[in-house]
């Protein structure tokens, strides 16, 4: 079975042999292999050209993408994998197919996330947060470190907001489940996280008003409308409204 790691840094571990990004020609074939495997869908040699290396396309970016495929399809083949199958070309397209128990990291986890989210939705808060976890521990890793492009950029905010959605189904499960120190805990992170969002403020409000303290819970719908105000010149929204309502009269 194949494991392939895509997030810090990347990995792969096949039946005969590994390698790691270090092995990879550069920065272009860290990206390339990527983006191959994170698409999974035939890419047009001008397609993945633009991807690996955006506005500084080399003259002769051709033969260097030629160079850079058969780099990788080598160290897919020295794993215990066959590259060309691995990596076929075809019509002018390049596209990554690998068998069919192969593992790779960034799948597994929006895989989790999506089943997190529906267990969550079912009730089932111990599914929900073990598979959240697991999702999460993936997510928290960087994608390609130094590098910084428009593709890059763009499979980033992906994985960004499924890291936020990850923690926003831990913090709402674990205070459904009784454990709400470790909710606010939760919560507090998806707001360091992307503190321009209410969920993770509405969270905290909410587990801090399960711990019986109105007044942190009241708090933090402040900083919430604060921030809202400061930052991106809006009132909150319905759903922050009556939860500051429900805080109001609680008793």
């Amino acid at each position: 079975m194949a494991r392939l790691y895509l997030t810090g840094g990347v990995r792969l571990e096949g039946p005969s042999g590994r390698f790691t990004d270090a092995d990879l020609p550069g920065n272009q074939g860290r990206v390339a292999l990527v983006a191959l495997a994170i698409e999974r869908r035939p890419l047009a040699r001008d397609e993945l050209a633009d991807i690996v290396w955006g506005e500084a396309l080399p003259a002769q970016w051709n033969g260097a993408l030629s160079t850079i495929v058969s780099k990788i399809r080598s160290l897919l083949t020295r794993a215990g994998l066959d590259g060309a199958a691995v990596v076929p070309s075809s019509g002018g397209t390049y596209e990554f197919v690998l068998p069919a128990d192969a593992w790779v990291d960034l799948e597994d986890a929006y895989r989790r996330l999506d089943r997190a989210e529906g267990a969550a939705r079912h009730g089932d808060d111990g599914s929900a947060t073990r598979e959240a976890t697991v999702a999460s521990t993936i997510l928290r890793r960087p994608l390609l470190s130094g590098v910084d492009n428009e593709w890059v950029d763009q499979a980033r905010r992906r994985q960004h907001d499924a890291g936020y959605r990850c923690l926003t189904v831990l913090a709402a499960a674990w205070c459904r489940l009784g454990s709400h120190q470790l909710s606010a805990t939760i919560a507090e992170s998806a707001i360091a996280v992307d503190p321009l969002r209410e969920v993770g403020y509405r969270l905290l409000a909410e587990a801090e008003l399960a711990q019986g303290d109105r007044g942190a819970a009241a708090r933090v719908l402040r900083r919430c409308e604060q921030m809202l105000r400061d930052e991106l010149q809006v009132t909150p929204s319905p759903e922050t409204v009556r939860l500051a309502e429900t805080i109001r009269t609680h008793h």
